[in-house]
């Protein structure tokens, strides 16, 4: 008897100790056995986090009174809170969260709205659902009295008297997500830590753009008149500073986040030598390069002026890693766009003219995800070479029913229905875009003419390369119509070309960490046993509704055939013996079949009730039960231990 008290109460003294010790750990210790790790931050999160300079605090806006029937939502809140958590924890003290909720007509709204946060109604009554998150943080700002002092510095060392004092002054930075969807959570991770970077940053993105096409306007042979900027790149200034390069470069400045080629013309050693640099010290490129540019002033045709050259990075391409053919296009059947042929002919589909949907682009990268289309024309396509050292990775592809042609068959319009009469698929994917990462060695191993730079690197293991096999891509006639509207340019896209490159240089302009964030698994898992079992059921039941459709129709055809059998003269129905057992057959015909799909209804519910009782009698009685009895054939087998 005294034995079984020790022992209850030292079952209990160890529980409320365990309790206690959860208790004390809950806010450091972890445990994530999610399947796909969906509590457990990316690495490039956790660099980035541990990079933090300044203390950053975070606020998440959620409105609870609003929100109060919004059962997925309410749900997704507390998972967004959960993983903001593990910000703070991983922090080390510079991140701070805040949960506010925004009443109507409160302070609280006021600043929710000041933040730019979004306001979504949600009922006839007005209410609003804000569910945003704010980033804000202290970043120190050069002042007038600073630059002063800098501009004595020289006279203080040369003994001059100087009554200013340095004064710290800050400036808050703030950036925000106005709403956090729902579906979007798969990037919620990429989200919040590009929130947190670009809320550190006191300057924005620089773009150093080298181009061999008119990209930012020139003049149009064709028409006379100056041509204005393709929309894709005009559409960067603003949110980033565009630095326009020239082809003679020399070397890249130290500010420039991101280097962007697009079709650049025949380059020199030094430039090659510059780019190849900028690349080798972690510098993000990215690079449009086309068989046949069709936008340039010659029409696509190489080596003419000062025009675009598709091979004019083929020497660096190699150390990269990169197999690039400039004489080669990819046709594609399946993705193939149909094209207008001019009076008097039908439209026909251009199978170097493609559109690629969601299953031609990578569902978990950031850049496409939430892309619905994308056009493009005479598209090239890149490989990765055996002995390359980088990694590799595809982001658009064609479909298997395509094949590679000499791109000169392309050029000046190219014949169309050759095209489709000499087709062969290759029954193999093609890359039309790729991201190259890792380790490369220089181009420029002794430097240009033997002279190496002063910062000279041989090799790399961050190469961040992004490349993509067209120019057209970025063209106006391939994704919007703009408009002039009292002097301003107004967009109208009907494809997704446009936020293609604003997607890429929003990525590629931060940090190579966030580079490295990809989709996070869905924390919402389907039942696909339920959802088998309501398919098959489904399809039981659209096949007896298509019977009954089929049956009814001859039901009805039955009976007009009997609506012309009335008298003449009095419009009297009249029916045989045989017709009106007929008609009585169709009828209780119609009963049952009613009555079947009824059953079928009725099966389906009650498989899914089943399955859903054994579910719950596992998780409630058999689990529980199991880990019971191991517990006792645990205890029972330290007790047998301590006998002997």
């Amino acid at each position: 008897m005294k034995f079984k008290l020790f022992s209850l109460l030292a079952l209990l003294l160890g529980f409320i100790g365990g309790a206690f010790l959860l208790n004390q750990l809950g806010s450091s210790a972890r445990l994530d056995l999610t399947e796909q790790k969906l509590y457990t931050l990316s690495e490039g999160t956790r660099n980035i986090l541990a990079q933090l300079e300044q203390p950053v605090e975070l606020e998440l806006y959620f409105s609870q009174k609003a929100s109060a029937d919004l059962v997925k939502v309410r749900a997704y809140q507390q998972r967004v809170r959960e993983l903001l958590d593990e910000y703070v924890m991983l922090a080390g003290g510079k991140l701070s969260l805040k949960v506010i909720d925004p009443a109507p007509f409160s302070e609280e709204e006021d600043q929710a709205t000041a933040y730019g946060l979004q306001a979504v109604p949600v009922s006839v009554s007005g209410d609003n659902l804000y569910f945003g998150l704010v980033a804000k943080t202290q970043l120190p700002q050069a002042t007038e009295s600073q630059g002063a002092n800098e501009q004595t510095a020289g006279e203080q060392a040369s003994g001059e008297q100087t009554a200013t004092e340095p004064t710290a002054a800050v400036k808050e930075n703030v950036a925000q997500l106005p709403f956090l969807q729902p579906d979007r959570e798969a990037f919620l991770e990429y989200e919040i830590t590009q929130l947190i970077y670009q809320v550190q940053q006191s300057k924005p993105v620089v773009i150093g753009l080298l181009s061999g096409l008119d990209v930012r306007g020139g003049f149009n042979p064709q028409t006379g008149r100056p041509a204005p900027a393709w929309m894709a790149v005009d559409q960067l200034d603003g949110p980033y500073e565009v630095r326009s390069l020239t082809a003679g470069l020399d070397h890249i400045e130290d500010d420039i986040d991101l280097l962007l080629l697009i079709q650049p013309p025949e380059l020199t050693d030094s430039a090659l030598y510059a780019i190849d640099q900028f690349a080798l010290k972690g510098g993000r490129v990215l690079a449009f390069l086309d068989p046949v540019a069709e936008t340039a002033p010659n029409g696509g045709l190489m080596g003419m002026g000062d025009s675009g050259s598709a091979s004019s990075l083929n020497k660096l391409l190699q150390n990269w890693g990169v197999g690039w053919n400039p004489d080669q296009v990819v046709l594609d059947a399946a993705n193939a766009l149909v094209v207008n042929q001019g009076p008097g002919r039908p439209p026909l589909r251009h199978f170097g003219l493609l559109a690629l949907h969601p299953e031609s682009l990578n569902a978990d990268d950031v850049v496409t995800a939430q892309l619905e289309a994308i056009n493009l024309s005479s598209v090239g396509h890149f490989t990765a070479l055996e002995n390359a050292t980088s990694s590799v990775e595809p982001w658009l592809y064609s479909s298997h029913d395509s094949m590679l042609t000499d791109a000169n068959r392309l050029r000046m319009g190219g014949d169309l229905m050759a095209l489709q009469r000499d087709f062969v698929p290759a029954n193999e994917e093609f890359n039309l875009a790729i991201r190259v990462q890792g380790k490369a060695d220089s181009a420029f191993p002794d430097g240009v003419d033997g002279v190496k730079a002063d910062t000279h690197l041989a090799s790399t293991e961050r190469l961040a390369v992004t490349l993509v096999a067209d120019t057209d891509v970025l063209s106006d006639r391939l994704w919007v119509q703009v408009q002039n509207f009292f002097g301003q340019r107004i967009a109208s896209p009907w494809a997704d070309n446009g936020a293609l490159l604003v997607n890429l240089a929003d990525h590629l302009g931060g940090s190579a960490d966030l580079i490295s964030l990809r989709a996070r698994g869905q924390y919402n898992r389907p039942f696909e046993r339920v959802n088998t079992l309501r398919r098959d059921a489904e399809q039981q039941f659209l096949a007896s509704e298509q019977r009954l459709q089929q049956e009814l129709e001859e039901t009805e055809q039955q009976l007009s055939a009997l609506q012309d059998q009335r008298d003449g003269d009095n419009g009297v129905l009249t029916l045989s013996a045989e017709q009106q057992a007929a008609l009585e057959q169709f009828q209780q015909k119609k009963i049952e079949i009613r009555k079947e799909l009824r059953n079928v209804q009725h099966e389906l519910d009650k498989d899914i009730e089943a399955l859903g009782m054994r579910l719950k009698v596992l998780n409630i009685f058999v689990l529980p039960l199991l880990f019971t009895l191991l517990l006792w054939g645990l205890v029972a087998w330290q007790r047998r231990r301590q006998s002997l």
